[in-house]
């Protein structure tokens, strides 16, 4: 008892001289810190806005680029602009189809309320339309040709973007504008993409933000400024000249201190402003005097009390709290409800207390019965191993006596089990060449021809340049157990099993595909919910479902296994993968 008091006469001490010494500087310090957090909370909202609006911006540029690429790669326009043999008949039936292609293309397109203009053109031979909010001129073929950003792309022979002003005759107010090339079927030739938008696409998502009046955006090149308000121009703005500003800054102008936080689009040459006023910001010396004052006194007033306090609600619950722990040292896990009744932190340090000693009791339990469950599981394992060289020579011999008796039959798939069953023993896990896998498909239908009597036949048409590709082991043997069991077996009737291979992009695409009983529409849409192939008569318990789910998640969400059938008439399932090449040699490339 005698520790705990002098505790006790140590923390009234303590909490006294504490308050009384720091109380005039930590007030000043509150205040400094409170403004300063203030400040640094308005600050990171503010670039947090800015932000937001750099983003919505990019979404806007980055439609309109979209839109110019699937235009320039959509066949129909690359044939129009490789044809210049043709009768006017016939331009005139090229462009109308081109025309309404184009439309289409804008139709879908989120940004579409802000294209002025949305031009294709071959040269003379072709110039086609389509439907912005402008309507098409006369003119427009030669103040396209004369825009300086059509010099600059000429210049360049690659796509470029910028600002200037509309090529339409009645509205000439500065716009965004994109150039891209049509590439010809031929040597040389070929075409561009025009597109025309209005800056409102800017001033637009401007408006959305009225917490940042200081928001402005200007030409990377300098030149143009675009604001939602007549009252910030370029002049009244005051940004520094001559300086970097990449980085934002702050600056002085008329007496007033400005911070000036810059963003610059990543898929236009725009970089974004945000001015901020900081003076209004400024502590007064006054205020910051009266502040101290009265934080002071409370200080010093709340000393006497808090003291008093702390030595009554301390030195008991504390008492408690040591003897529960010393408990708990001892093995005794029991709840002890008198350490939870203080309302306060005390309290809440008791009660986690009993939770954790609770906690700790359910944890041994728990560990006594996960070390009971898995001396179980060995000696389950143990009884159950099986030593897979006598399987494999057990296997041999039953061939050698197949080859003596010359039932070819028999010794065929007895070879073709024994390779199976080597392949499956590694795992399913391993990255293997892709001629490696088909070695172990074919092994695999030919187990399965002499079980199902000869039902179905599988063809591989696959060149061997593919043989190198690395693939999961065991990624198509799921893929023809299924269609072999849920597709041509069903059927009654004999059925075909091809399986393909192709290039994707930077995938590659594995279709399995057989002449089964399909599969409906309804559940075609569930199917990878399902586990299709994993059943008792499974080879290795590997169903379609875990196919999908492991191409996933080693190739990422572009990976996995997509389905299209007719009922009645076929099934081909495609298992999406990285493109990777074996390195390590081995394979027909």
């Amino acid at each position: 008892m005698k520790t705990f008091q002098r505790l006790r006469n140590k923390i009234i001490l303590a909490v006294a001289l504490y308050l009384m010494v720091i109380g005039v500087a930590g007030a000043m310090f509150l205040y400094t810190y409170l403004f300063g957090t203030v400040s640094a909370k308005a600050e990171q909202m503010d670039r947090m806005y800015l932000e937001t609006v750099k983003s919505r911006l990019d979404r806007n540029f980055a439609e309109l680029f979209s839109l110019a690429v699937l235009c320039a790669n959509d066949p129909l326009v690359i044939r129009a602009v490789s044809r210049r043999d043709l009768s006017a008949k016939e331009k005139l039936r090229i462009a109308l189809d081109v025309q309404d292609k184009l439309n289409a293309y804008i139709r879908v397109c989120p940004a579409n309320v802000y294209i002025n203009k949305f031009i294709l053109s071959a040269g003379e031979d072709l110039f086609v339309q389509g439907q912005g909010r402008q309507e098409g001129e006369v003119s427009d073929r030669a103040r396209l040709f004369a825009f300086p950003l059509y010099a600059e792309y000429a210049a360049a022979g690659n796509w470029v973007n910028g600002f200037g002003p509309s090529i339409g005759v009645h509205n000439q107010r500065d716009c965004y504008a994109l150039i891209f090339p049509v590439r010809s079927y031929h040597n040389g030739g070929g075409g561009l993409i025009y597109v025309e938008a209005r800056l409102d696409m800017v001033t637009d998502i401007f408006r959305d933000y009225p917490l940042l009046p200081g928001l402005a955006a200007r030409e990377a090149a300098g030149g143009l400024f675009i604001s939602p308000s007549a009252k910030l121009t370029d002049e009244t703005a005051g940004f520094p000249r001559g300086q970097d500003l990449s980085g934002g800054m702050r600056y002085k102008q008329d007496g007033r201190s400005f911070r000036l936080d810059v963003l610059a689009l990543k898929d236009a040459p725009l970089i974004l402003y945000n001015r901020v006023d900081v003076t209004e910001l400024r502590p007064d010396d006054r205020d910051v005097f009266y502040t101290v004052l009265i934080a002071a006194a409370g200080f010093i007033l709340a000393a006497a009390g808090l003291t008093l306090t702390l030595s009554v609600t301390l030195t008991l619950p504390i008492q408690r709290l040591i003897g529960r722990i010393r408990k708990i040292g001892m093995n005794d896990f029991s709840y002890d409800p008198e350490i939870e009744k203080p309302r306060d932190e005390i309290g809440q340090i008791g009660k986690a207390l009993n939770e954790m000693s609770g906690s700790i009791a359910r944890l041994l339990a728990e560990t006594e019965e996960s070390f009971r469950r898995q001396k179980n599981a060995e000696i389950v394992l143990l009884q159950t191993k099986i030593n897979p060289h006598f399987l494999y020579n057990t296997l041999d011999s039953i061939q050698w006596m197949a080859k003596i008796q010359k039932n070819a039959g028999i010794a065929g798939m007895t070879r073709s089990l024994i390779s199976l069953l080597r392949n499956i023993a590694g795992g399913s896990d391993d990255i293997i060449p892709l001629e490696e896998e088909l070695r172990l498909l074919e092994d695999y239908a030919a187990v399965m021809s002499v079980r199902f009597m000869g039902i179905f036949s599988m063809t591989i048409s696959i060149d061997s340049s593919f043989n190198r590709y690395l693939v999961p082991k065991l990624t198509l043997q799921p893929l023809v157990e299924n269609a072999i069991i849920h597709g041509i077996a069903p059927s009654g009737c004999f059925g075909t099993i091809v399986i393909e291979a192709a290039l994707e992009g930077g995938f590659l695409a594995l279709s399995v595909e057989d002449s089964g009983l399909g599969i409906c529409e309804e559940k075609l849409k569930t199917i990878l919910n399902l586990d299709a192939g994993k059943s008792g008569t499974s080879l290795n318990n590997i169903g379609v479902k875990n196919v999908h789910e492991r191409l996933r998640l080693l190739y990422g969400g572009g990976a996995g296994l997509t389905f299209e059938s007719a009922e009645g008439r076929f099934t081909r399932v495609t298992a999406r993968l990285e493109a990777r090449l074996n390195t390590e040699g081995g394979g027909n490339a």
